[in-house]
């Protein structure tokens, strides 16, 4: 057949010819996970008008304001070590939420995960104060001026990378502390009264005994979230209403000295059980 005859073929026939196009990328992105493309053939989408939306990861937070100290009653700031995890700092948060109350959580940097995020988020949502609990839970007091820094530096950031702050106070693994931690560690020491409850052999009715027999105005109390703790979470759901009732709010370490009028950073070499201390450790 002719080049004639063939052209007039393809018109009185309408044949359209068309060609398939693909894209340039070999991969999609699917919830932060890259899987091979498809390879079948697909028909293009009709292209919108409007901007693509994407996902964002960023949380915005901003730090509760502060009521002048003459408007603060009897105060007391409860504290929380060894967390965050997802099961009892979860516990722990569902009572402070029920009871309308603010505490600080003292977290250790290498329990700070992708899944633990969405629990620091609620933390400060809440009211809370995130601080740091040290990178590893070592004893400082033994390690080099560089060895304390690469801690306190790794857990800051941690920290501010989820919640876009960092900590403003810090507790010592063990409470072990010595004059190099000082000089080295630029934000304020926090101590606390405490009850044992790292330990499972003490029961939740002496854990509340004696929580409720240090409270005072002012004090700082040492409690553990760790991961299974569920003494401490049972003791909670009688300590919180029994210093509610005694007039206490349950404040964070923040609110706690500002109420008292502290500065903490100008004490040297002092790690605070309660606001108003002035003894050194």
């Amino acid at each position: 057949m002719n080049l004639k005859k063939i052209l007039l073929v393809l018109l009185s026939g309408g044949i359209l010819m068309t060609t398939a196009c693909s894209s340039s990328d070999s991969s999609s992105v699917k919830d932060g996970t890259v899987s091979e493309a498809e390879t079948t053939t697909t028909t293009t989408a009709p292209v919108s008008s409007e901007p693509e939306k994407t996902a964002t990861t960023s949380f915005a937070f901003t730090e509760p304001e502060l009521r002048e100290p003459s408007e603060y009653g009897k105060v007391i700031a409860i504290t929380f070590d060894d967390g965050p995890n997802t099961s009892t700092t979860m516990q722990v948060l569902d009572l402070l939420e029920e009871y309308g109350a603010r505490a600080s959580f003292f977290l250790i940097g290498n329990n700070i995960t992708e899944p633990t995020h969405e629990v620091m988020r609620r933390m400060v949502t809440l009211g809370c104060e995130i601080n740091s609990h040290s990178l590893t839970h070592s004893y400082m007091n033994v390690m080099s001026a560089e060895e304390i820094t690469a801690e306190m530096d790794a857990t800051a950031k941690l920290i501010k990378d989820v919640i876009g702050i960092e900590p403003k106070f810090f507790r010592p693994p063990y409470i072990a502390v010595n004059p190099k931690m000082y000089e080295t560690i630029d934000i304020p020491f926090i101590n606390g009264y405490g009850c044992n409850d790292w330990d499972s052999k003490v029961t939740t009715e002496e854990r509340v005994e004696k929580v409720l027999s240090q409270a005072k105005d002012g004090a700082i109390i040492l409690l553990h979230d760790s991961q299974g703790n569920t003494q401490t979470v049972e003791a909670l759901k009688e300590i919180i209403p029994a210093l509610q009732k005694d007039g206490y709010e349950l404040v964070t370490l923040t609110e706690l000295f500002h109420a008292k009028g502290v500065d903490p950073s100008l004490a040297e070499y002092t790690i605070f059980s309660f606001a108003e201390q002035t003894e050194r450790w």
